[in-house]
């Protein structure tokens, strides 16, 4: 079996490399074993290689087997554990998605039956291979704006808003009555994103004075939610935007650049700042993980064209793939397959 392993943190261009692996066990109680067809590079793959998730100098040892990363993908079931009902669509053959398992960026992996969707037959592969992070994380963002008392009407800031991410967010919010408004690196990307999301409005942080002329789109009004997935200096004017009593919402770290946010804020204007993060999906109750997959196949077929792949890699291309996927400006994600 094939599999993606890195042996020390670094740039993913450099550490990753593609490895035979033994071939992984039959599915325990309660498993299925995945034959992996196409998955997803995501921003928070690269930041774990990086070993930034912990504080510098601090990130976990790798131990002499190295880690393998990925967590979401799709592809066909190849074997039931003992305990699997084969009447809600886990069959061999069945095309599935999946989130979290661990090692997608190898050609199978074993994942729990609460962590696999069946796929229905109107949802394409590449919208199937990212099911589960950006829809998932678009709900959650959802909850954190209703959470932080925003009404109808209110002002949502949204940063790296060409992401699918931002994409999902900005239809949910629109369908509330929200007005978002969208933060992109370019001023060449406004007319098409404007064209694929109606209802949200755009600026480039390529303007000089781009946090002023967010007043011009708004009428005025501040930012009752900034939802920001990279930190630094957007992030942190975007929490100067906010209006008195504003949420600003982290979900990412682009930049890799700390926040710079005025002790004052806080307790004179009374901003508040809270973190998201798709980790935390799973120990979700039932019930609202089923409603919350039910949204993200509701988004792939409203928004097929978010969906969309920059470019699509074998395994063995890990070295291009993930340069191609910190791209700026590129128009989808880059999938492995």
């Amino acid at each position: 079996m094939r599999s993606i392993i890195y042996h020390q943190y670094g740039e993913p261009a450099d550490v990753l490399q593609l490895t035979e692996a033994p071939e992984l066990p039959a599915p325990g109680v309660g498993e299925v074993l995945i034959r992996v067809l196409s998955r997803p590079v995501h921003p928070g793959d690269l930041i774990g290689i990086r070993g930034r998730y912990r504080a510098p100098g601090n990130a976990a040892p790798l131990g002499p087997e190295g880690a393998r990363p990925g967590f979401e993908g799709m592809g066909v079931i190849e074997a039931l554990g003992p305990g699997v009902d084969s009447a809600q669509g886990l069959a061999p053959g069945a095309r599935v998605a999946f989130f979290p398992a661990r090692w997608a960026w190898s050609d199978k992996v074993l994942a729990p039956i609460r962590a696999v969707t069946v796929l229905p037959d109107d949802i394409s592969d590449a919208a199937a291979a990212q099911l589960h992070v950006a829809p998932l994380t678009a709900t959650l963002l959802l909850r954190a704006v209703r959470a932080a008392r925003a009404q109808a009407g209110d002002v949502i800031a949204l940063s790296a808003a060409g992401s699918l991410v931002a994409r999902l967010a900005s239809k949910l919010l629109v369908a509330e009555g929200y007005m978002p408004v969208g933060i992109v690196r370019s001023e060449q990307t406004i007319p098409a994103l404007s064209s694929q999301m109606p209802g949200m409005q755009f600026i480039s942080t390529g303007r000089a004075d781009w946090t002023r002329r967010v007043y011009g789109l708004t009428q005025g009004r501040t930012v009752r939610v900034a939802l920001d997935p990279v930190g630094g200096e957007v992030g942190s004017a975007l929490a100067s935007l906010l209006g008195d009593g504003g949420t600003l919402v982290s979900y990412g770290d682009l930049s890799g650049q700390p926040l710079t946010v005025p002790a004052l804020a806080f307790s004179t204007r009374g901003i508040s700042i809270q973190g998201v993060s798709v980790g935390r999906w799973p120990s979700l109750p039932d019930e609202v993980r089923a409603a919350d997959i039910d949204i993200a196949l509701d988004l792939a077929r409203l928004v097929p064209d978010a969906f969309t792949a920059a470019g699509i890699y074998d395994l063995a291309d890990i070295a291009t793939a993930v340069r191609h996927a910190e791209q700026p400006g590129k128009a989808g994600a880059v999938l492995l397959r």
